[in-house]
């Protein structure tokens, strides 16, 4: 695991949370045309008809989004085994806080106590990922 994949960690949430908002207006658009019965099935039978044109686009697109959310949640399960994985409680606790939560270094800093700054929360993590590369 890199750090860069791990920065990414509080972006794939949101991600996430938009190609799911995104399937589900498909879904809606899909269910509100009227071009469609109950089956969607199209009900004109045109050799060039529209609706049906709009619903094999959606469909592929939908399909799209799905597989991107697929990819999303697989990164995410990664992200998170590696961060379980670190044995080192202080370790876990700085990673965790960093790229779960997506605190500054100050802030984790401030939050353990001690004589810990910014900087030295910093190298300590990075040290270990480093030392840890996948």
């Amino acid at each position: 695991m890199d750090i860069s994949t791990l920065k990414q960690y509080y972006l794939i949430e949101g991600e996430i949370r938009n190609e799911e908002e995104k399937i589900a207006k498909i879904e809606a658009k899909l269910c509100a045309s009227p071009g469609f019965d109950k089956n969607g099935v199209p009900k004109s039978h045109t050799p060039r008809n529209r609706v049906e044109e709009t619903y094999i686009e959606l469909i592929a697109r939908k399909e799209e989004l799905q597989r991107k959310v697929a990819e999303y949640k697989e990164m995410k399960a990664s992200i998170e085994r590696f961060i379980d994985n670190i044995d080192d409680l202080l370790i876990r606790r700085i990673a965790e806080e960093r790229f779960v939560k997506d605190k500054r270094f100050r802030e984790i800093a401030y939050e353990l106590g001690g004589r810990n700054t910014a900087e030295s929360v910093r190298k300590m993590l990075n040290r270990y990922i480093q030392s840890n590369k996948e």
